[in-house]
């Protein structure tokens, strides 16, 4: 009897020594502090690269300077105007969704509705972001409210709910509604790298400010194909030219970018009739590209446009005199 008694007291003990260790361990996880640091750490949109992501096809952005929508068309995603689409960056996209995808809320402020138009975020306020999907059904929607007292954080409410989130970042970058911001700017076609050029050929009339006693640019560069390759100077045989000079020229004129697109202007009244300057490059693919420099643009720019493209760009001026190179600046220094 004696021995019965001593295990039923040690497993009475066992119980009580297990319902304790239950219960320690629940009220730490479920203690406040960590409920809330979960909550903390809960997405702002649940679920988004799950159900959200691959469906989204417009997005629209609106704040104080005006709105802007982004769509995608097939695998392009392109900025709507009036006279065309005009290419949207995929980059900069992709960007803004691992931005959202990221997002993450920092507290719940308040459910109630009565307190939104205390964090600017009622039904009206003007700052927002919206995905939508193909058949324009909204996906998602994100009322951005003003700025946390002390840090760079916004007020936000998501679709329709009540709740009155602090997200863990700013929105104000992304709430650009510029065109240029949001645009694909590169001229020339995006596999285009300048190692893969092989021959640039320059005719240029272009005359800057500061050089109106300047010469004309006529002149084409050839790589040779044997290695190491170097650059030459077609009927230019005096003096070398330095490779790492033209190996940069190549580069600049692959990565060219426009400042912005020129809306409502057209080849004549851009001077793309009759360019100012014009440079052919050819690749070692037996691809031949032509860029026109026309006018002056206004604000220290340039229109530009490739031969037989729908679209005319305007170029910062720094940029066209970066191309526009005269043979002797890219020769090889003195020893």
């Amino acid at each position: 009897m004696a021995a019965l008694s001593f295990q039923r007291k040690v497993l009475i003990m066992g119980v009580c020594i297990a319902v304790l260790t239950a219960a320690y361990v629940l009220g730490v996880v479920f203690s406040p502090a960590r409920t809330g640091r979960r909550e903390a750490e809960a997405p702002l949109i649940p679920g988004f690269n799950r159900r959200i992501r691959e469906q989204v096809a417009e997005i629209h952005i609106a704040g104080e300077q005006g709105a802007r929508k982004v769509v995608k068309r097939g695998d392009s995603w392109v900025l709507p105007a009036a006279e065309r689409d005009f290419p949207a960056s995929a980059a900069r996209v992709d960007t803004f969704l691992d931005f959202l995808a990221d997002m993450a809320r920092r507290r719940v402020v308040t459910d109630n509705p009565e307190a939104w138009q205390e964090f600017e975020v009622q039904s009206d306020a003007s700052r927002r972001i919206q995905l939508l999907d193909s058949a324009g059904d909204v996906l998602s929607e994100i009322i951005v409210g003003k700025t946390a007292a002390g840090g760079a954080d916004n007020y936000v409410r998501v679709g329709n709910g009540n709740e009155v989130l602090l997200a863990d970042r700013s929105f104000d970058y992304y709430l650009n509604p510029e065109e240029k911001f949001w645009a694909h700017l590169r001229i020339f076609p995006d596999d285009l790298e300048g190692q893969s050029i092989m021959r640039i050929t320059v005719d240029s009339t272009l005359r800057f400010e500061e050089e109106a006693e300047g010469q004309d640019l006529k002149y084409t560069l050839v790589l040779s194909s044997e290695q190491p390759a170097v650059w030459n100077v077609v009927d230019l045989p005096e003096g070398e030219l330095d490779n790492q000079k033209v190996d940069l020229l190549a580069s600049n004129l692959a990565d060219l970018e426009g400042t912005e697109f020129a809306h409502g202007v057209g080849p004549v009244e851009a001077g793309l009739e009759n360019p100012a300057a014009s440079i052919l490059i050819s690749t070692e693919d037996g691809r031949d590209f032509r860029l026109f420099i026309g006018g002056e643009a206004g604000g220290d720019q340039y229109y530009a446009a490739l031969e037989d493209g729908q679209l005319i760009y305007k170029v910062a001026e720094w940029r066209v005199k970066g191309l526009l190179k005269d043979i002797g600046q890219l020769r090889a220094e003195p020893d």
